[in-house]
């Protein structure tokens, strides 16, 4: 509990000096040094917490509250320190923060906690330790379990309190949270003691100086460190009185007595003194001393104001001034105690005093055994009503939690039907969409195939033409040669050897004759060559293609066809598909380039063709159009051509390459 405060308060200083927050007024909470030197805290944290409602509802603001309910508490202004940290669980509840609803339902559990409200003290550590342990924060879920194991203990469960401090221990085996170890450890030995189970509280006796050691290695707070040996020795010695061994029991409360550190916590102190005078008192030995011991320790306690340890205190000395039979004072402290017991309705003490004064009492004995006997038996129901009670919280606590998981699964359920049901009306819209995708691709496939049909109706009839001009060329070289050459060579030798009167005239005549018959031949040869040359025909119909280009841009359109490529190792399909290919790329070109100049290039390779498009236009998205129609048109003519495509985009030139397979071999 101190921790947790010494910790907050320190945060909250850090927080409040180093953090600036965007709000709606210009506020300015840097300032949070000053909470120190202000003579008026609890103004000084009101206006921060006025500032704050102006917040947000985040993180931060819900931490700034909470820093702020600490230091209500530390100031004891306990309504405000409770009625902000209700704040923060509302504020963290309405935003689902899990850790703040656990914080501040760990600072609920103090305030009752403090103000000796077992079962709400109980509810709420029990609530926090819940949700610390959903988040699987082991450290602040072993701190929950540790703060009900001590409420338990106050209201004598012990055995509950046991086996809460047994589970805290159990989550420390993993952890090496020497400080926590501690206090759980002490929390199992306070818990066996009230069992009377002393050997197995021996066992963890044992334990703690080592742990208190490791503390002093880890850097621990010395004070608390002091305290802590302190309260070790204190124990120790209670638990060696209490089996009979108050030998034993001496040298630990004389090690505490005799620590400098003792002064410093006069609470302890007293409690050091009053269990040393019992110890004294069981060895009868030094009543001097004993009676000495008794009323420093009473005196302590006055001067601090510690009501339960004035009446412990006080029915110590009763029985000590008993012991030196002197009756009379002993009764009169006695009752004391009792009127005392009886205010602060402590019921240990209650009893301890009415057990006395009912043997003792000689006068009032009678009335004193009734109101014993009376008491005995209210805390007897108190204590079955009180373990009935916890039990209850808990199970009711289980109950809700097991309500909200069902609601929750119900709500997984609820989202999880509407889930399915959402992915199966998207799945119904993707099959209509790729549906009504795949009728209009179908209808694209058609119009392709009509318009491929047509080219190669085109195409056929064309090279159907250009085979019957090369048929009709050849018999027109072939009467050349044959007929019309050999009439005109014989014209010329008949001429020749003909006998006439004008020699130079018929030597003209032949002459001519001869050149005639040489340009015949001549033009027969040409007219063979141009018939070899329109074989590869093919490459007019691929310039013709490329020159005919047009767009809005005025691109200028070339093409170079490598003369080494014989296009009759092509069929008509697949020369078709060539001519498909490239009139798709040129398309693109006219559509998209927005090029100045466009260059087709057909080269050939040992066992390939190269096709490249180069234009120098505004470039290509390479992913885009690889996921076009057109590429993909493309890419399905090119698998008929054993082909493939490269795209590349440099030096604000974009360049189509295509290979296709090339195999002159007869």
């Amino acid at each position: 509990m101190n921790i947790r405060v010494l910790f907050s308060y320190f945060i909250f200083l850090f927080l409040y000096s180093c953090t600036q927050v965007k709000k709606k007024s210009n506020a300015n909470l840097n300032n949070y040094i000053d909470y120190e030197k202000s003579t008026n805290k609890e103004a000084f944290l009101d206006s921060l917490y006025i500032l704050n409602q102006a917040l947000v509802n985040d993180s931060l603001t819900r931490e700034n509250l909470m820093q702020i309910a600490a230091h209500y508490e530390k100031q004891g202004i306990n309504n405000k320190f409770f009625s902000t940290t209700q704040q923060v669980y509302t504020l963290a509840l309405t935003q689902k923060d899990i850790l703040h609803q656990a914080q501040a339902l760990w600072y609920l559990g103090d305030y009752y906690d403090n103000k000796q409200v077992s079962d709400s003290a109980y509810y709420y550590y029990l609530k926090a330790e819940q949700l610390y342990a959903s988040q699987k924060d082991s450290v602040n879920w072993i701190k929950m379990l540790s703060y009900k194991a001590g409420v338990l203990y106050d209201i004598g469960l012990y055995t509950e309190s046991e086996s809460v401090a047994a589970q805290a221990l159990h989550l420390l085996s993993q952890h090496n949270n020497t400080r926590l170890q501690y206090e759980s450890n002490v929390q199992m030995i306070l818990a066996l003691e009230g069992l009377k189970e002393y050997e197995t509280a021996l066992k963890y006796y044992a334990k703690i100086p080592r742990l208190l050691k490791q503390l002093e290695n880890e850097g621990y707070d010395k004070q608390r460190l002091q305290r802590s040996w302190l309260s070790y020795y204190n124990n120790l010695g209670t638990y060696y009185n209490e089996i009979g061994k108050p030998q034993e029991a001496q040298k630990y409360f004389e090690m505490a007595l005799t620590d400098p550190a003792v002064d410093d916590s006069p609470k302890l102190k007293a409690m050091l003194l009053n269990n040393y005078a019992n110890n004294l008192i069981l060895q009868r030995d030094n009543n001097v001393l004993i009676d000495s011991l008794l009323n420093l320790s009473l005196q302590i306690r006055q001067d601090i104001n510690h009501k339960q340890g004035i009446i412990a205190s006080k029915i110590n000395i009763a029985e000590f001034k008993l012991l030196l039979k002197d009756t009379a004072q002993a009764l009169q402290i006695m009752q004391d105690a009792y009127l005392l017991a009886v205010d602060e309705k402590s019921g240990y003490e209650l009893m301890e005093s009415l057990k006395f004064l009912s043997e003792y009492d000689q006068e009032n004995r009678d009335k004193y055994t009734a109101v014993y006997i009376q008491t005995q038996d209210s805390l007897r129901n108190l204590e079955r009503q009180t373990r009935n009670k916890f039990a209850r919280i808990a199970y009711e606590t289980n109950e809700i939690e097991k309500r909200n998981d069902i609601l929750i699964q119900r709500n997984t359920y609820l989202w999880a039907i509407i889930s399915l049901v959402s992915v199966l009306l998207l799945i119904v819209f993707i099959v209509f969409k790729l549906r009504l995708k795949n009728k209009k691709l179908l209808y694209l496939q058609k119009e392709q195939h009509a318009v491929q049909q047509i080219q190669d109706l085109l195409l056929k009839q064309q090279s159907i033409a250009e085979n019957t001009r090369e048929k009709e060329r050849k018999r027109i070289a072939k009467d050349l040669h044959d007929a019309i050459v050999n009439r005109v060579f014989t014209t010329r030798i008949n001429l020749d050897e003909l006998a006439t009167s004008q020699p130079e005239q018929k030597a003209k005549l032949v002459q001519q004759l001869k050149q005639t018959e040489t340009q015949i031949r001549t033009l027969a040869h040409d007219i063979h060559k141009n018939l070899f040359d329109q074989k590869q025909d093919f490459s007019e119909i691929i310039k013709s293609l490329v020159h005919s280009q047009k767009n809005t841009f005025k691109t200028t359109f070339e093409c170079s066809i490598d003369n080494g490529i014989d296009w009759s190792f092509f069929t008509i399909q697949q020369k078709t598909q060539i001519y498909l290919i490239l009139q798709e790329l040129l398309q693109n070109v006219n559509k998209h380039s927005h090029a100045a100049k466009c260059i087709v290039i057909f080269l050939m390779k040992e066992d390939r063709i190269t096709i490249r498009v180069h234009d120098n236009g505004i470039g290509i998205d390479k992913e885009k159009a690889k996921k076009g129609m057109g590429f993909r048109n493309i890419n399905h003519r090119l698998k008929q051509l054993n082909g493939e495509i490269k795209l590349s985009d440099a030096n604000q030139m974009t360049t189509i390459t295509l290979e296709i397979q090339y195999n002159n071999k007869k």
